[in-house]
């Protein structure tokens, strides 16, 4: 028996379905809802136990109106169990509506999609749930997950002094399936990746694989997350990203820390893979530099659909969407191949 772990080619952003042998799936963000809803379809999952929102950033939680959507013609389908919001997703919503109550002309259609909401939790189609460390952990046979960040105290005081710092307080999650375990960092960065790397115990953030995050950027701390990614030291390193995004990723740094991690014969990285072609594989750095952050003009894959065939043995597998070796091997600068102009790497 295998758990997989598809990373979907949604671009720069995020949407991630883990099954086990059972016809259910857990989803980890919705960064296309029509993609995933077709994938769950074609993969005859019909049953979601959970799904986790990492954070109320569009390219991972649609807007309210979609959202609604989504679930509405799932529900005509399927199930959900339970929904993970993003933290004070609901209350903050409900506030902006009194806010701008007959402003808008989608007041109206805002309104019912938070009644709607309600309405299943409270007939309870749909158990809406709070995330956070140490709570509301997920067990399904040989599959757990648990959320290692952030801290609810944590949340708290960080909507306090800030409700637009999202990234920091996204939801940082561990996957574990007997002796295998992948560590999903959403789009952790700055306080929130320096809070991780002070909460979380190495023995619970060693991985085979990671979900690097925000779509391969570069934080302001780029020592802690160095730092997190040798502590999880992972073999394989995943990076959710789009051709078109217009935010330079992924960034040179980024790709030069995974191949000095590579390069690192004391740590376990043997390759990290892409879902799409990014800038940095096909332009020159003289290219690059006269481009500001724009991006690709189409999307073009790389693996696409990236799974992991995880074993309870701690054995995995990888399969993707694409002739992945025949991509790489037609691109200019393939940065997973040291061949990007990348600036220096020590080896």
């Amino acid at each position: 028996m295998t758990c997989e772990i598809s990373f979907l080619p949604v671009g720069n952003a995020d949407c991630m379905v883990i099954c086990d042998h059972s016809d259910a799936a857990v989803v980890v963000d919705i960064g296309k809802p029509r993609l995933l809803q077709k994938w769950l379809q074609n993969k005859n999952k019909k049953y979601i136990k959970r799904i986790y929102i990492t954070h109320a950033h569009d390219d991972h939680l649609p807007p309210l109106l979609k959202l609604v959507e989504f679930l509405d013609i799932w529900l005509k389908q399927g199930e959900v169990e339970t929904f993970c919001l993003p933290h004070s997703f609901y209350k903050i919503s409900v506030e902006k509506l009194i806010a701008n109550k007959g402003t808008s002309p989608k007041y109206d259609r805002l309104e019912l999609a938070l009644h709607r909401l309600d309405d299943w939790d409270r007939l309870g189609r749909i158990r809406f749930i709070p995330a956070s460390r140490d709570s509301n952990s997920y067990t399904q046979g040989n599959l757990e997950i648990h959320v290692l960040h952030p801290r609810q105290l944590f949340v708290e005081k960080h909507l306090a002094t800030s409700n637009t710092k999202l990234n920091e307080i996204s939801l940082v999650l561990r996957v574990i399936y007997g002796n295998f375990a992948a560590i999903l960092l959403a789009d952790i960065e700055n306080a929130g990746l320096k809070e991780c790397v002070d909460i979380c115990q190495p023995d619970e953030l060693n991985a085979n694989v990671v979900k690097v995050p925000h779509h391969g950027a570069w934080p302001r701390n780029g020592d802690d997350l160095k730092q997190l990614l040798e502590t999880i030291n992972p073999e394989i390193a995943v990076l959710s990203v789009g051709s078109t995004n217009i935010f330079g990723h992924v960034v040179p740094e980024l790709f030069n820390l995974l191949l000095n991690l590579q390069n690192d014969n004391s740590k376990q990285l043997k390759q990290f893979v892409c879902t799409e072609v990014t800038r940095t594989c096909v332009k020159s750095a003289s290219d690059r530099s006269s481009m500001g952050k724009s991006g690709l003009t189409a999307q073009q894959l790389c693996a696409g659909e990236i799974t992991i065939l995880a074993e309870t043995s701690g054995k995995w597998t990888l399969k993707t969407q694409t002739d992945h070796e025949n991509v790489i091997s037609s691109l200019p600068y393939p940065a997973c191949q040291g061949h990007a102009e990348l600036g220096a790497v020590s080896t």
